[in-house]
């Protein structure tokens, strides 16, 4: 089954067993093919839940803005009426929100980051163990582009029932590999702690 269909009946199991259903998804060129394609499909988009994993503190309207990436990409077709969430401190705390995620797609940045969980900040307890409290939290300037970010932590991403990981292009592939013994990488602690529901979905460009 490819990615579209695996998310689309995740959502839709989830809407016919609750009423609702809660997707996490990344900014990022990998993601864009699959937003489209989900654009397309049948599904009672109004009871769906999307929110970010991460976004850079700009104007959503700024093209760095992953907002602004959903409104292009994936808001549009039959997804027009999907309840989109800004990712904020307190979204944990939404008791709309359905919380644990039903789905997370996760994205891979070259120097193994995912989310906004930078090799600088490894050593944060807060951000990279499993065992923290779950937590969305906003960081200093990281990354390319270099702008302040907020984020998930690594203990409320794995607190998805399904997580797939995106993983476009060679270079990101070798990556991946490196990281699975590597604990410079970032990606290593999603690795390290990966559950069943866990799928890697290698992009070639």
């Amino acid at each position: 089954m490819n990615v579209v269909n695996l998310i689309s009946d995740k959502l839709k199991k989830s809407i016919n067993k609750f009423g609702t259903a809660s997707l996490v998804v990344p900014g990022g060129s990998s993601p864009i093919k699959i937003f489209k394609d989900l654009s397309q499909i049948e599904l009672a988009w109004s009871k769906v839940q999307i929110t970010l994993v991460d976004d850079r503190l700009v104007d959503p309207q700024n093209e760095n803005s992953n907002q602004k990436l959903l409104s292009q990409y994936f808001f549009i077709n039959k997804a027009k009426n999907a309840n989109f969430f800004p990712l904020s401190e307190d979204l944990i705390f939404n008791k709309k929100f359905k919380i644990p995620f039903d789905v997370t797609l996760i994205g891979m940045g070259e120097d193994g980051h995912f989310a906004s969980l930078f090799p600088s900040m490894i050593g944060d307890k807060e951000g990279y163990s499993i065992d923290a409290n779950h937590k969305i939290f906003k960081t200093s300037p990281q990354g390319n582009p270099f702008l302040p970010r907020i984020t998930m932590n690594l203990s409320l991403i794995m607190s998805s029932e399904l997580i797939i990981l995106l993983v476009k292009g060679k270079a990101k592939q070798n990556i991946l590999e490196l990281a699975k013994n590597d604990e410079t990488y970032p990606i290593h602690y999603l690795l390290k702690n990966k559950h069943k529901n866990f799928i890697i979905e290698k992009i070639n460009e």
